[in-house]
């Protein structure tokens, strides 16, 4: 169990079995907080803090924050995902299609 996940349990979230769940860390870049916090909002069972649980997930975000890339400045929020094992692929393949972005 990451540390990250111990520190939200803290604030009210429920505690979860690491050897049921993946625990993975996303470090997303160019998308607002507002938008994970919008999508996730309405998938989520409960929210407490910045941990988002559903059936089977729990989702925690970062603060925003912004990074440079040479000359250019993104936005920036690591997401922490721990999604019972049997369920992670097909989380994880939703939850990016939901924020892909293209560019022109």
């Amino acid at each position: 169990m990451s540390k990250m996940m111990t520190d939200q349990d803290q604030k009210g979230a429920e505690p979860i079995k690491s050897d049921q769940f993946t625990v993975k860390t996303l470090l997303m870049r160019g998308i607002p907080r507002w938008q994970f916090d919008q999508y996730l909002a309405t998938k989520a069972l409960s929210i407490a803090g910045d941990t988002y649980t559903g059936k089977g997930w729990q989702v925690t975000l970062s603060d925003e924050r912004q990074e440079s890339i040479g000359v250019c400045w993104l936005v920036a929020v690591d997401v922490t995902l721990a999604v019972e094992k049997d369920q992670f692929d097909d989380f994880l393949l939703t939850f990016r299609k939901n924020f892909l972005r293209g560019g022109g």
